[in-house]
């Protein structure tokens, strides 16, 4: 099947290839690729919103590998990193990618501005402030997409991006993410679909990139920046450079049939942040937006590939969207989202819910007194000593990102409250905020009573039993959720 390459650019980029990848780990589908490439681009290697996304998508290969099957609906496609592909392919679990001559170098050194002639020299003087030249590119480029687009101009000559042609086939596609009013998402995306677009010898498969089916979310402000002695990132420029950036893709992107499908989404800038130019201290809380951006992704592989079409190098019918709820509202939730998003991921997100409650709370005190089993069926008992602590490490470890990803989306403006993953015991089928259930239903995973799911889970009918232990809990689970949220949750 087809691979899916996705481009993560920046601190945006990092946290929308978050949200896709717990929006996977809950089993939301992704149509017509069971492979998926992240390649995340940052100069910043110690941002904090970077470093967040890397662990989450090492943790999800690492249950992926354990756990992962058929069967089940968790954790189902596979995220692949560029050195796994190819002939010369070796196990590795590395998704960030390094420009090179950015580390440990200032603007001016990148550009070698001491060794140009004097009028060359007062050429760039015009082109870039003092600033500019003095800038420490080590956390990125601090919302200068002029100095991001030199630097970036380098990927089409890194080992990265000719490991990425080498692996890149017909009928594969791509997808970029970035924002549009910062410096490494703004210069990356034209960068980046130029150098794909008009690959040439000694590039390979240069040919197939020409072609490639290209897709891209560009992200609009959706936060301002809180002023503080650790930033020198001003919120009141954001919506110039981003008037400044869509002039320019009218001109580059959009205009020129250069990207076969586009998704624009922003919101009213009253989510702010704490301000930080990069490093640890950049760690933005996790927004709606950053979802719905992820949700692009989703929907550009249910295109097909007639829509999709490119001819010698342009989309023959260039395709835009936007995003909008179903009510405008300031606190969403899956009542608010319009139909067909509610359909993608209200059943998906409540059935991991359920699994991630049983797992963090159950997963130890289940079976204690019924030996060492604690689904009783002889043809899908689960095994206690078949369950490994690495798989219930990485477990925890996911669930400590899935916690923090709720926590932060339900206290940003706008924010967004699906799950309430507090409820617990006799309270638990009321986790959906908005949709409460009659008390008669209130019965299930009472305290030290796991009946009503070891019921479902024992069904003599759904046989996983030629499963590893590891593979037959995803696989238990994730039928036995869909049956209860079906029936008891009503979803």
């Amino acid at each position: 099947m087809a691979k899916l390459f996705v481009f993560a650019i920046g601190g945006t980029g990092s946290r929308v290839m978050k949200a896709l990848t717990l929006l996977l780990a809950s089993g939301v589908e992704i149509k017509n690729t069971d492979t998926i490439i992240p390649i995340v681009i940052d100069p910043d290697s110690a941002n904090g919103d970077l470093t967040r996304t890397v662990e989450l998508l090492r943790t999800y290969k690492e249950i992926r590998e354990k756990a992962g099957s058929e069967e089940s609906s968790f954790f189902k496609p596979r995220f692949q990193s560029l050195d796994e592909l190819g002939e010369g392919g070796f196990v590795s679990d590395n998704f960030k990618f390094d420009i090179d001559g950015v580390k440990e170098q200032l603007f001016r050194e990148f550009i070698g501005y001491n060794e140009l002639t004097r009028s060359n020299r007062a050429f760039a003087s015009l082109l870039f402030s003092k600033d500019n030249l003095e800038a420490d590119m080590d956390v990125g480029f601090k919302g200068n997409p002029n100095i991001g687009s030199v630097v970036l101009n380098k990927f089409k000559d890194s080992d990265f991006f000719r490991k990425f042609a080498a692996n890149y086939e017909p009928q594969d596609r791509v997808f970029i993410i970035s924002s549009i009013f910062g410096g490494t998402g703004a210069a990356g995306f034209p960068l980046i679909l130029k150098n794909i677009r008009d690959a040439k010898h000694p590039t390979p498969h240069h040919a197939f990139l020409k072609d490639a089916r290209i897709g891209a979310v560009t992200v609009l402000p959706y936060f301002s920046v809180r002023p503080n002695e650790d930033t020198s990132i001003k919120s009141e420029s954001f919506i110039g450079k981003t008037r400044a950036a869509l002039s320019y893709y009218a001109e580059n992107v959009s205009g020129n049939g250069s990207v076969n499908a586009l998704y624009y989404i922003g919101d009213v800038v009253t989510n702010e942040q704490e301000g930080a130019d990069g490093a640890t201290k950049q760690k933005n809380r996790a927004h709606f937006v950053e979802l719905a951006a992820a949700m692009a992704i989703i929907d550009f592989m249910t295109l097909s590939d007639t829509e999709l079409a490119v001819n010698n190098g342009l989309a023959v019918s260039p395709k835009f969207f936007e995003f909008g709820l179903g009510k405008e509202t300031n606190t969403v939730t899956f009542d608010t989202l319009a139909n067909e998003t509610f359909d993608l991921i209200a059943r998906p997100l409540t059935r991991y819910a359920l699994f991630k409650y049983f797992i963090d709370n159950h997963f130890d005190e289940a079976g204690k007194n019924n030996g060492s089993s604690y689904i009783t069926d002889g043809t899908n008992k689960l095994s206690r000593l078949g369950r490994t602590d690495r798989l219930r490490i990485a477990l925890t470890k996911f669930h400590k990102h899935y916690n923090d990803w709720l926590n932060e989306m339900a206290t940003s403006v706008v924010s967004c409250n699906f799950i309430d993953h507090k409820r617990q015991g006799a309270d638990l089928y009321n986790l959906v905020n908005g949709r409460p259930i009659q008390k008669g239903l209130m019965g299930f995973l009472k305290k030290n009573d796991l009946n009503d799911f070891g019921t479902v889970l024992s069904n003599k009918e759904r046989s996983v039993d030629h499963l590893t232990s590891e593979k037959k809990l995803l696989a238990l689970f994730s039928k036995a959720t869909e049956e209860i949220v079906s029936k008891k949750i009503a979803l």
